[in-house]
């Protein structure tokens, strides 16, 4: 049985809280005095950034989520206004409750939207064009956007891989070397930029049981070239093994609905194959050298292994 303790302590690890953890609770009370008393309170383990947790209180239930360290003010604010502005055009994302900082730490409070992700289950082509319709609204917003580095993306996978390919075994280089050559001929400077989710998975979407859907985890935002949003879409939520055989289809839906509000061009169209697979390529490269170092946990084993088979697959 894991220790609650422990998991805790090693999420508070990755931020700048520093005091013990029941004094942070307590001044939030104080802070934020319509959410009554605390009663309960639960760490999301899932999720290498951030810590999040579930809290039941007075108000009910509701998401903490204590930014990391790694953070800068101006990505926390902007992390802030992204939800801010999703809301007001449409886009169904986690209501802002409360944003403050306590004992060092910024942190964001959110309703709890009750449903499930789809990491369990297929989307239907319902779902996906649905998603796809709040993505297209989503990347009409456009200013400036503080990023976190994310070296788990298919837009950083060169930098990434001149970084660790002297970590990888020839079996890993050769799954992966390809897909970079095919990544270093797209020209970006040309593409449509936006503001972007920058890892819509399917960890990502919730749908509840009456058919509303809530986009979470802005945590790789930024503003860059659309195409990014799209391959990465595809790659994690789209074209997953129960999916593949659709592929081409699912493509043709994806791009066609995006273009109601975005017509890409003949450029940007032609580099999301080549992006797909850099989508996998970034994840088998992160999860091979996590590995390597010593990560045993069970959420990088599985994105090990479904990048390796999605690579094989292409």
């Amino acid at each position: 049985m894991p220790n609650l303790n422990t998991d805790i302590e090693n999420l508070l690890s990755r931020t700048n809280l520093t005091s013990p953890f029941g004094e942070f609770l307590k001044k939030l009370e104080e802070e934020v005095p319509r959410l009554g008393k605390i009663r309960n309170l639960q760490p999301i383990l899932e999720g290498y950034e951030d810590a999040n947790f579930i809290l039941e209180s007075d108000l009910g239930r509701l998401v903490l989520k204590i930014f990391t360290k790694e953070r800068s003010p101006k990505n926390n604010k902007d992390y802030v206004r992204i939800l801010e502005e999703s809301a007001k055009i449409g886009v169904p994302v986690p209501k802002l409750i409360f944003y403050g900082k306590i004992s060092s730490a910024s942190f964001i409070i959110t309703e709890f939207f009750e449903g499930e992700n789809f990491e369990n289950g297929t989307p239907m082509l319902s779902d996906i064009i649905a998603i796809t319709a709040y993505l297209s609204k989503l990347n009409t917003l456009n200013f400036p956007v503080d990023e976190l580095y994310d070296s788990w993306g298919n837009k950083n996978l060169l930098k990434e891989y001149e970084k660790s390919r002297n970590n990888l075994t020839s079996q890993q280089d050769k799954l992966i070397a390809p897909i970079v050559e095919g990544f270093k001929k797209v020209d970006f400077s040309k593409f449509q930029k936006a503001v972007i989710h920058g890892d819509l998975q399917r960890k990502h979407v919730l749908k509840s049981g009456k058919g509303k859907y809530c986009i979470l985890d802005f945590g790789c935002m930024s503003n860059d070239s659309k195409v990014i949003e799209l391959s990465t879409f595809l790659a994690w939520f789209c074209l997953q093994e129960d999916t593949w055989e659709q592929r081409e289809e699912i493509i043709d839906k994806v791009i066609n609905n995006y273009a109601s509000i975005h017509q890409l061009s003949s450029q940007e169209t032609a580099s999301i194959p080549t992006l797909i697979k850099a989508s996998y390529a970034a994840y088998f490269l992160r999860t091979s050298i996590l590995i390597k170092e010593g990560d045993t946990s069970e959420e990088t084993k599985e994105w090990h292994e479904k990048s390796n088979k999605l690579l094989i697959s292409m």
